[in-house]
């Protein structure tokens, strides 16, 4: 039979990079205005275009276009592929905000064209990750294009393959056989001569051609379809047809149908590595956009299952998550985009955190109202009142851990009877049963007016429920004494230690020292700092040369500079420590919290130097398990490697767990696992440009950023830890009321608790909510939820398989039906 090549026009187009969005998007209305009268002066031309947010511009600024792509799209010529908001990239963001992508352009093109898109395009994205099929396949999506990784890097026996889900999702991929979605102005012939190329070489009959100016919008020219006609009729050995991403889908079927399934390779995995530099470029912007997403699902979730268990309609952010998946397009989360570009994303995460925090206030308040939040103790005269505070618990599963708590102690400082004498202040804490509770006294959040008591701050130990929360009281309470508790957290002026856990410090060492149970816990010189050379750009080496993710210059190593004990007391310790170079630095405070089988760390990092990066070296193993987005995969020594919120590393000493609020970027080698702080190479450059280089032009990271992390035993419940780090309990000072519910109290629990809750959300109907989770790789499990105390059966789900459910209110109680992410 002929062979076929399928012609796939398309004008790639980032809304950011080396421009701002205003331009980009507007340059989405020229494109398509081009593309239209291109179409109308070549009718056998056909042309693909994705990403309903450049749909979107068009139908509120150029209505008479979109008229046209609509009568293009039914006429078969204007394929909408994609399914995606924007083009996002896919090794960082979080499995939610992945899937929102999805949902979200499914949803308008279904609205706007009659049906969804089941083909994927994802023509610049920096590589792949593993759990992509699954968000794939709970998408609707049942086919996938793409440019990156090249052939080089992924080798397959053919352009088209199955790509296999932990859940068991099996995606028709289709990568460009020339490793780019483009062609240039005058190359077209030459381009087409490749293609046959490979089309000798291949068994395939079905061959995908991707042509068309790209990057700045652009599509197919004049001078490409005249060529194109003119080669065509010189090579009638082969049939070439303008064709679209689900025509080749369907031909791609058709055609394994007819032979088999084997005709065309699987691979199971992630689909990576490439242009590395991207996993830690701009952490002043990957940092709050991690916090964004999180505090983002985190208000979402409170606000969609206090509104549901209300009766009433939840908040709407659907405009919200827009600005967030927009800021995980492939040019902006992996930091590529020029200065002017990457300030305004930053500026635009400020909103999310807005929108997220005004939404939690209002969804906790609400909840307050309705909960027995009276005093306990009725204040001597003239003495002030405690005050009382709801302390929330965002998760599906209990939490058990500290928590840190500061309200005034009256209306102004107790200048009466204990100026000067702050220490002496006798003060109570009582739980959900009116009941004293252990605590500690820590530093107030403020230096100001020490010698006027006013402000207390406490750490306590709670237990929260599921998706729960407990009522705190602290007040000043004259007579009140500290209440004496087993395995109390100790403290040297060096080191701090409970139960579990010891974390030593000294002036002038390399690394901190760490003791669990006893035993040394990291090989060598403990945690260290060290500071690489890094000459590379955003994108690092752009033909992923080996010294680009293998870095191995070192410049500095830092010491110790400094050691100061922050916190002594029975319930935790904390253990400032400064590792300094010679123009920068970092700041860890160790926190060790009685019976936490944890060490949590805070970080405060200063940047100022030019070409470089600064990695935390931990000792002890290189063979590392890495949560990805919608999934978890093993890898050793590979250079820099892309991850998630937590890791597992395997060492001989039983390993580490590992998990952070903002790193994405790490590697392992030699029993080494190193995680990647922030990197100072310059906006989108591609070039290897020394420290002394163009002083003038600014080292991205130059400045001041923080995050947090911890460190416990590789045995630890990683996923759990990590989504406690992420989204730590609500601590909300609220009014005294006499509302119905009990001061502590539980709306929904998910299990089994290997099921990762990924969203709770309001309906697009405003009845009821929505539930999305994912079961963790390996076994199928049975799903179940407790919701208002009533035991709701979800379903059966795969290993690694993404569900979306709805829960409504009926006639005869809740019910849960399963649908796709679009509803």
């Amino acid at each position: 039979m002929k062979k076929t090549i399928h012609l796939i026009g398309n004008a790639h187009l980032d809304p950011v990079w080396l421009w701002d969005r205003r331009e980009g998007l507007n340059e989405g209305l020229t494109t398509v205005r081009t593309m239209l009268d291109l179409m109308d002066e070549f009718p056998e031309m056909t042309f693909i275009r994705g990403e309903s947010a450049i749909y979107q511009h068009v139908e509120k600024y150029d209505p008479v276009s979109f008229a046209r792509i609509k009568k293009m799209v039914k006429a078969g010529r204007w394929d909408v592929v994609g399914g995606t908001y924007i083009q996002p990239d896919t090794n960082l963001p979080g499995t939610e905000t992945l899937v929102r992508q999805y949902a979200h352009g499914q949803r308008y093109f279904k609205s706007r064209f009659g049906k969804a898109v089941t083909a994927g395009w994802q023509a610049d994205s920096f590589g792949h990750t593993a759990g992509l099929p699954e968000i794939l396949a709970a998408s609707g999506i049942n086919f996938f294009a793409f440019s990156r990784p090249n052939s080089k890097i992924i080798p397959l026996a053919e352009p088209a393959f199955w790509w296999v889900g932990d859940g068991g999702a099996r995606i028709l991929a289709q990568r460009s056989a020339t490793g780019s979605y483009q062609n240039e102005r005058y190359n077209m012939r030459e381009h087409l001569d490749y293609i046959l190329e490979v089309h000798a070489r291949s068994r395939l009959e079905n061959i995908a051609c991707f042509y068309g100016l790209g990057n700045h919008g652009g599509g197919p020219s004049r001078r490409h379809l005249l060529e194109i006609r003119e080669w065509a009729a010189k090579h009638p050995e082969v049939k070439v047809t303008h064709s679209g991403l689900h025509k080749l889908n369907d031909a791609l079927r058709k055609e394994i149908a007819r032979k088999g399934e084997d005709l065309i390779p699987t691979h199971k995995g992630e689909l990576n590595s490439c242009l590395r530099g991207c996993y830690s470029s701009v952490a002043k912007f990957k940092f709050p956009y991690r916090r964004s997403e999180a505090l983002l699902a985190r208000a979402e979730a409170t606000d969609a299952i206090v509104a549901a268990s209300q009766k009433r309609p939840a908040a709407d952010l659907s405009k919200t998550w827009e600005v967030m998946i927009f800021n995980s397009f492939h040019d902006i989360l992996p930091g590529s985009s020029i200065e002017r570009a990457m300030d305004d994303q930053i500026a635009s995460l400020g909103g999310i955190l807005h929108d997220a925090a005004e939404t939690e206030f209002d969804a906790l308040n609400a909840l307050a109202a309705e909960i027995d939040t009276t005093l306990t103790r009725k204040p001597p005269k003239d003495h002030p009142s405690a005050v009382t505070s709801l302390v929330w618990n965002p998760h599906p599963f209990r939490y058990d851990g500290p928590i840190e708590l500061e309200t005034s102690l009256d209306y102004r400082p107790l200048l009466e009877n204990y100026t000067n004498r702050d220490e002496e202040v006798p003060i109570e804490v009582l739980g959900a049963d009116r009941k004293p509770v252990p605590f500690q006294i820590i530093r107030n959040e403020h230096s100001s007016m020490k010698e006027f008591p006013w402000r207390k701050r406490v750490v306590l130990p709670v237990s929260l429920p599921a998706f729960g929360w407990n009522v705190v009281e602290l007040g000043w309470v004259e007579g009140a004494k500290p209440l004496v508790v087993k395995n109390p957290v100790k403290a040297k002026p060096s080191s701090i230690a409970n139960a579990l856990w010891r974390v030593e410090a000294k002036k002038g060492e390399s690394g901190v020292q760490f003791f669990h149970q006893g035993k040394k816990f990291f090989a060598g010189d403990g945690l260290q700092a060290v500071l690489f050379d890094d000459p590379w750009g955003s994108w690092g080496g752009m033909q992923e040369e080996p010294d680009s993710f293998l870095l191995k210059k070192v410049r500095e190593h830092w010491k110790i500079s400094e050691v100061e004990l922050l916190e002594e007391g029975p319930e935790r310790a904390a253990l400032w420590v400064r590792f300094a170079g010679k123009k920068s630095r970092i700041d860890l405070t160790f926190h060790v919290s009685r019976d936490r089988d944890v060490v949590d760390v805070s970080a405060r990092v200063l940047i100022d130097d030019r070409s470089v990066r600064l990695k935390l070296v931990f000792p002890g193993g290189d063979q590392v398990d890495y949560e990805v987005p919608a999934s978890v995969v093993r890898r050793g020594p590979a250079g820099e490697v892309p991850g998630a919120r937590w890791t597992r590393v395997h060492g001989k000493n039983g390993g580490m767990g590992f998990a952070s609020d903002a790193l994405y970027n790490f590697d392992s080698e030699k029993g080494e696992f190193r995680a990647t702080v922030a990197r100072a190479s310059r906006y989108a450059n591609d070039v290897e440009t020394p420290a002394n280089a163009e002083l003038w032009r600014p080292a991205v990271d130059c400045g001041e950023l923080k995050f947090r992390f911890l460190v416990t035993d590789a045995k630890a419940d990683l996923p759990r830890l990590a989504a406690e780090l992420e989204q730590a309990p609500v601590v909300l000072t609220v009014p005294p009321g006499k509302g119905k519910q009990k001061r502590t109290g539980s709306l929904l629990e998910l299990t089994p608790s290997s099921v990762r809750l990924l969203a709770l959300k309001r309906a697009e109907d405003g009845r009821g909510f929505i539930l999305r989770a994912q079961a963790a790789p390996g076994k199928a499990v049975k799903v179940s939820m407790l919701w208002l105390g009533k035991k709701i059966q979800l379903g059966e789900l795969n290993g690694g398989e993404i569900a979306t459910w709805k829960l409504q209110e009926s006639k005869t109680g809740w019910n849960a039906a399963r649908q796709s992410v679009t509803g």
